[in-house]
């Protein structure tokens, strides 16, 4: 859960272009060769950022750190560099290494709400939820922010885990109102709708989610207990299907085949 969920936090961040911008006054660079080697090494540090993100997106962590590393080379002062190090060394299962980047990108841009909303939610995976919620909160109460809903989900996510539901589906919500296509959003209100045992609406928004997003092994063994709830044993059988073909080796396939013949 902890990879997808940086996964989608990346991925987010790559289509919105959250990358920090430098902005670099012209008159700056007459008469000054260190200024402008300055502007050349920042954006090279850019470039090698944003091939390092590409390779996270692929899992891909060694080539991922070989372009962080350079970016160093270029620029060590470049805020995204060190969220991006956050988000790899995350996958690396490195947490000290991993707190250490976030707060270095904090440190060099204090008010970016990005930075903010990874760190907010790198910090409620490990259970620091007072400081996480304040740092996701100022996130989501940043005007600008155009990855606002992103960050209702993680603090939703963040009161999930908490055990606090009805707080959670607030956060969800919210995030709905604000981009109604968002996947993530849609498959934590399918899940919280099953729990409470409102299995029709489980469908609903699960054909909503599968509408925007391919199918996980979670949202199809969800949608499998939910019509089996409902009594619909044709979708249970599509579903069950659909999830053996799909993710032969997940989870929610060994549970399926354990118990298989309950859901006849």
């Amino acid at each position: 859960m902890k990879y997808l969920a940086v996964m989608w936090v990346l991925s987010v961040a790559l289509l919105t272009g959250c990358t920090t911008q430098t902005t670099t006054n012209i008159s700056n660079f007459e008469g000054s060769s260190t200024v402008t080697n300055k502007f050349d090494e920042t954006k090279a540090a850019q470039s090698r950022v944003e091939a390092a993100k590409l390779y996270l997106q692929k899992n891909s962590l060694q080539r991922a750190k070989f372009h962080l590393d350079k970016a160093a080379s270029h620029d060590d002062s470049y805020p995204d560099l060190y969220l991006t190090l956050g988000y790899y060394y995350q996958l690396a299962r490195n947490e000290n290494e991993a707190k250490q980047a976030f707060k270095k990108a904090l440190r060099l841009d204090g008010d970016n709400p990005e930075y903010k909303n990874a760190f907010g939610q790198f910090l409620c995976q490990q259970g620091e939820y007072e400081e996480a919620f304040e740092l996701l909160n100022e996130a989501i109460n940043t005007p600008t922010y155009s990855n606002a809903a992103q960050a209702y989900v993680n603090a939703g996510q963040c009161k999930s885990k908490q055990g606090k539901s009805n707080e959670a589906v607030e956060y969800f919500r919210q995030a709905l109102n604000l981009n109604k296509k968002m996947p993530a959003a849609l498959i934590e209100l399918a899940e919280y709708e099953f729990q409470q045992q409102r299995y029709g609406r489980t469908v609903q928004y699960i054909e909503r989610y599968k509408e925007e997003a391919r199918h996980t092994p979670r949202s199809i063994w969800l949608a499998l207990r939910a019509e089996h709830k409902r009594g619909n044993l044709d979708a249970v059988a599509s579903y069950a299907l659909l999830l053996q073909n799909m993710y032969p080796d997940s989870e929610e396939t060994i549970l399926f085949l354990d118990s298989k013949q309950q859901w006849q």
